[in-house]
This record gives C-alpha cells, structure tokens and sequence, in this order.
C-alpha cells in the first residue's frame, strides 16, 4: 500500500510539471538551453501587435515646418518587439495622398509599452495614415500591411547575441545637474571596466513623459578613446515634459578587435559589425 502510494503521488507530480511547461510555453518568447536559440510564436492572428491612436495637434505649434502631428503606439502583445518601421501617407486638405513617407523607431518596445511618433506639418498635410509598419522579434522579421489586411512573418537574419561578456561599460544612475525652464540637464557617468580601449561610445537615452510613454530617443556619442578603468561623463538635455529618463542600451568600438559593439539593455542583446 505504501509503494502504490508512493507511485501514485510520484505520477501526480509528473503530471502538475507537464501542465506548468504546458502553460510557460504559451508565452511568446521560448527559450531552448540546449540550442541556445529563441523561437517567437508569431502567427497572421497575433502578428498585428501594435495599438496605433491619434493625439490631437499642438496648438501652440504655429510656426511653418513646426512638429504638431502626432501618433502613439503601443506593443500589445506579449513578446517585445524592435527595429519598428513605419510607412505612412500625408493627407492633404483635399483628402488626397499627397506623399508616401517612412519613419523608423530605434527603440524596443516591450508588452504593454508605447511611444510616441512625431510627424512634421508644412500646413499641407491634414492627417497621416499608418498604412504598414514593419519589426523584428528575438527571431523573427514581420511585415504587416493594414491597407490589405496582410501578414507576412520570415525568419530575421540578424545575429543576436547574449550581451553578457559585451557589457563591459558601468554606469551610474541619471542624475540632474541644472533646472531650467524650458530644458533640464542630467549626466550619466560611465567606466570601462574591460582591459581592452574602447572607442565612439554612444549611450541611447530614451525620455517618458508622465504616464510612462516614450516622447524621445536620443543618442548621444562621445568620440574619445576611453582606456581601462577610465571614466567619463554624458551630459542629456531633457524636454519640459519628461519624468523619467531611462539608459536603453549603448554602442563602443572595440579597438583592438576592429569591431562595433552595440547593446540592447532591454533586450540584453548584443550585435557585432566590423
């Protein structure tokens, strides 16, 4: 009785662990330890990830060429998403499509996260009008045309990897250095902890405004050989309306190595070109 128990509650266990793997992989993101490979499970169902609203125009923008169109969008799926094109077309008072444009997003966004996408106005253009957009997952590329209500998923031929042994930089937290009116000024502190040069190092500054929204992405470079144990400081110009300031990834030139490093810390990984 005590052996039949025993297998009893020994079946019971193995079947509560296939039920949570079950689960887990439902996520969207599935990590093989062995592969050491990423698989996204995008389909023509789920692949429209992106929540796209209209924000009513400045009205203090009255100069010509002034930015006053506006877009937000918001990922809400359950995996991240980067590298997000944009095609879209300006409408004209006339309601014609008066020209056929593309901005490109150099952010991660992750489940639930939004940014928001500035358009210029020459007084021509009425309203913009998403018509695709395109983004990278950890291995997937996924075009999605809302005109033709089309889908198409490929196989990304980026090369990503673990950014561990490439985060050779430490930095300090964004701190403030001068108020101001209209522009506030931070600084970030920077080492290199590596034994090796580094050179063109360039930290991605991304800018929230009050309810967490991205308003800006900045890059910001310094083109000074940093040498081990070396540090320096990033100075970032805030706008009037940012809360929160957040060090998204940065980029260096590995010397010796001939090769340019760059680091999504969101994503925590790195791509090697050189």
């Amino acid at each position: 009785m005590n052996k039949l128990h025993k297998k009893v509650l020994f079946i019971s266990i193995l079947l509560i662990v296939n039920i949570l793997i079950l689960i887990s992989c439902n996520s969207k993101d599935i990590y093989d330890e062995e592969s050491l490979y990423y698989t996204t499970n995008i389909n023509h169902e789920n692949a429209k990830v992106l929540l796209i609203e209209d924000i009513k125009n400045n009205n203090d923008d009255n100069l010509t060429n002034e930015i006053n169109l506006y877009k937000v969008i918001k990922n809400v799926s359950n995996f991240s998403i980067y590298n997000i094109l944009i095609t879209y077309e300006e409408i004209n008072n006339n309601n014609d499509i008066s020209a056929k444009s593309q901005v490109f997003l150099d952010l991660t966004l992750n489940p639930n996260e939004s940014s928001e996408i500035s358009f210029f106005n020459d007084d021509k253009v009425k309203k913009i009008n998403i018509v695709s957009y395109e983004y990278y997952t950890l291995d997937k590329e996924v075009k999605v045309n809302l005109k033709d209500n089309t889908v198409d998923i490929n196989k990304s031929n980026l090369n990503l990897k673990d950014s561990k042994e490439y985060e050779v930089l430490t930095t300090s937290e964004i701190y403030k250095i001068k108020n101001s009116n209209e522009i506030d000024t931070y600084e970030l502190d920077i080492k290199n902890t590596s034994r090796k040069q580094l050179g063109n190092i360039t930290v991605k500054i991304g800018q929230l405004d009050k309810d967490g929204k991205y308003i800006m992405i900045d890059n910001i470079s310094s083109y000074n050989i940093l040498k081990p144990s070396e540090n320096i400081k990033m100075e970032i110009k805030a706008l009037d309306n940012t809360k929160s300031i957040e060090l998204l990834g940065y980029s260096y030139d590995d010397v010796k190595e001939k090769a340019n490093i760059n680091i999504d810390l969101k994503l925590h990984k790195a791509s090697i070109s050189g």
